[in-house]
C-alpha cells in the first residue's frame, strides 16, 4: 500500500530531493507540515508532482494506505480547482518555479487546515497509527510465507507456535486495519467543504500573486541580485518584505513604470562614437550574437532552437562586447531626505534614483546615491556591485533595501551632498562621472563651492542634473547656479521623462 497519491518517477524525486537539500523556505514548511500531519514528506513530494510533470496520475484510494486518504483528499481540492491549470503553466518542468509555487501552497494548505477549529490535531495523529497497523500487517504476512518456503523441521517444536502466533497477529491486525481505514475514510470524507473553498481561492490567486512579487522584485532591481535564477528562499523572504510594506509597493510599481520609458529613451538614443570588439560576453543582443549562435536559429533543428530561445530569454547567448572611447561615466544621484520630502515626493525621487539604478547596471556603470538631510550624517549607498568579467554589475540587494527606507527627515542643506558628490566624480572609482540631484527645497551654496563646481566642471568634464520637486513656493534659483540643467516636476510629461532618461 502507497503513502504517496501520485504516481511519480525517479527523475521527479531526484529533482524535488534536490530542491529540499537546498532551499531554506522548502525546508521551512516541510518541518511546519511535520508538526501537523504525519507522513508530510509524502505530501509534499505529490503536491511538487502535481505542479511539475506533464501528466498528474492520481493513484485509486484502493491502491493507497489508509495514512494517505487525508493527504488524497487534500489532493483531490487542489486538482479540483480551476486555478490549478493556469499556475501549472507556470510550473510545469521548471523546477525553480515549482519550488516557488510549492512553498506558497505547502503553506496556504496548513493554514486551510489549522484555521478555526476545523481539523483536531489528535484526528490528524491518528494517520500514522493508520498507516503503522497496515505496515505491520504487510511485515507479518510476509513472515509467514517466509515461515512457510522453510524446509520442515525448520524451528523444530517452536516451529508450530510461531506459526499459530503469526497467523493470530495477521487476524488482528487485519481487523485493527479495516477498522483504522474505515477511519481514515471518515475524516478525509468530514474535512469541511470550506477546506476546498478556501483551497481554491488561493490556487486560483497564486498566478497573479506570483507574477505581481516578480514583477516588484524586477522594477525594484532585486531580481538581478544574484548570479542566474534567485533561490526561492531569497525570493520569499523579499516577497514577504514588500508585502510587509506599503512603501516598497509603491515604489516598486512606480519604478517599473518608470523603467518603461527610461529604456525606451535609451533604445532611441543613438550612439555615434566608434566601437570596436573587446572581448565575448552573455547577452541577448541579435545584432551582436557570434555566427555560431545564430546557427542554432533554424527552426528545422529543434532542440537547438529551443536552447536558442531559452538562452536568448535567460540574457545567455554568447554576443561580441563592445567598446568606445565615449563610454558614459558613474552616476552619483543626490536624493533630498529632508522633511518636507516626506510622502509621495519621497517615493518619486527614489523611484528616478532605481530607474537611473537600472540604466547604470545595463550600461556597465556604477551608481551611487547619497540621501542628504541637515542635522544627519549623509547617507551613502552604493547600489551595484563589481561588474563580473565580460558582464553586467549586479544590484546590492540590501543596499537597495536600505536606500528605500531610509528618510532621516531633517532640514535642507546642499552644500554636504554637492561637496561629496564632487569629491566622487574628481577622483577614484566615480572619476567623470554624472550627478543628478533631486530635491523640493531651497539652500544656499557659498561662492567658494560654486566656484569649486566650475573649476572641477572644465577639469572632469561631468554634467550636473537637477529636479525640483516644485511644489509651494519651491523656487530654482540657487539650482540652476550649479547644474547644467534644472528640470521642474511640474512641467514633466512623458517627453520630458525621456529627454531627461536619454540624457544621463
Amino acid at each position: 500500500m502507497s503513502l504517496a497519491c501520485v504516481l511519480f518517477d525517479g527523475y521527479d524525486r531526484e529533482v524535488y530531493e534536490g530542491l529540499a537539500a537546498k532551499e531554506k523556505a522548502l525546508v521551512d514548511v516541510r518541518e511546519r507540515a511535520r508538526r501537523l500531519l504525519p507522513h508530510a514528506d509524502h505530501l509534499f513530494l505529490d503536491l511538487f508532482s502535481i505542479l511539475f510533470k506533464m501528466n498528474v496520475v492520481l493513484l485509486d484510494e484502493r491502491e493507497l494506505s489508509a495514512g494517505a486518504l487525508v493527504h488524497r483528499r487534500l489532493l483531490n481540492a487542489v486538482l479540483r480547482s480551476p486555478g490549478i491549470v493556469t499556475l501549472r503553466d507556470r510550473t510545469r518542468l521548471d523546477p525553480s518555479t515549482t519550488c516557488e509555487a510549492l512553498i506558497y501552497l505547502g503553506h496556504k494548505i496548513l493554514d486551510a487546515l489549522t484555521s478555526g477549529d476545523r481539523v483536531v490535531a489528535s484526528e490528524l495523529l491518528s494517520i500514522a497509527d493508520a498507516a503503522m497497523d497496515e505496515e505491520m500487517l504487510e511485515q507479518r504476512k510476509k513472515e509467514l510465507e517466509h515461515l512457510d518456503e522453510l524446509p520442515e523441521g525448520a524451528f523444530g517444536e517452536d516451529r508450530e507456535a510461531l506459526e499459530k502466533s503469526l497467523k493470530q497477529d495477521i487476524r488482528k491486525l487485519t481487523i485493527d486495519a479495516k477498522q483504522s481505514r474505515k477511519k481514515q475514510s471518515k475524516l478525509a470524507f468530514d474535512l469541511p467543504l470550506d477546506i476546498e473553498s478556501d483551497l481554491d481561492r488561493q490556487i486560483t490567486a497564486m498566478p497573479s500573486t506570483m507574477d505581481e512579487l516578480s514583477d516588484d522584485l524586477r522594477a525594484l532591481g532585486l531580481a538581478s541580485g544574484a548570479e542566474g535564477r534567485m533561490p526561492a528562499h531569497e525570493k520569499m523572504a523579499l516577497g514577504e518584505r514588500l508585502m510587509r510594506s506599503k512603501k516598497l509597493r509603491l515604489l516598486a510599481r512606480l519604478t517599473g513604470a518608470f523603467k518603461d520609458v527610461a529604456l525606451e529613451a535609451r533604445k532611441k538614443r543613438v550612439s555615434r562614437a566608434p566601437q570596436e570588439t573587446h572581448a565575448i560576453e552573455q547577452g541577448r543582443q541579435l545584432e551582436r550574437v557570434l555566427p555560431s549562435e545564430l546557427f542554432a536559429m533554424k527552426r528545422e533543428r529543434r532542440a537547438l532552437h529551443l536552447d536558442f530561445v531559452r538562452r536568448f530569454v535567460e540574457g545567455e547567448l554568447l554576443q561580441y562586447q563592445l567598446e568606445g572611447p565615449a563610454q558614459r561615466g558613474p552616476m552619483v544621484v543626490c536624493v533630498d531626505g529632508s522633511g518636507s520630502m516626506h510622502g509621495p515626493k519621497e517615493i518619486w525621487s527614489k523611484a528616478v534614483a532605481l530607474t537611473l539604478m537600472e540604466i547604470a547596471r545595463r550600461e556597465k556603470r556604477r551608481c551611487l546615491a547619497l540621501v542628504f538631510s541637515s542635522g544627519h550624517t549623509l547617507f551613502e549607498v552604493e547600489l551595484l556591485s563589481k561588474k563580473r568579467a565580460g558582464g553586467r554589475p549586479q544590484t546590492n540587494i540590501e543596499e537597495v533595501l536600505k536606500f528605500a527606507e531610509h528618510f532621516p527627515g531633517g532640514g535642507t542643506n546642499f552644500e554636504e551632498p554637492l561637496a561629496r558628490a564632487l569629491e566622487l566624480v574628481g577622483d577614484g572609482r566615480y572619476r567623470r562621472g554624472d550627478i543628478v540631484f533631486i530635491t523640493d527645497g531651497e539652500a544656499s551654496v557659498s561662492q567658494p563651492l560654486l566656484d569649486d563646481i566650475a573649476a572641477r566642471r572644465k577639469k572632469h568634464r561631468f554634467a550636473i542634473r537637477g529636479i525640483l520637486v516644485d511644489v509651494a513656493h519651491a523656487r530654482a534659483e540657487t539650482m540652476e547656479k550649479f547644474c547644467d540643467s534644472v528640470k521642474l516636476v511640474s512641467e514633466l510629461t512623458a517627453d520630458t521623462l525621456v529627454d531627461l532618461f536619454g540624457a544621463v
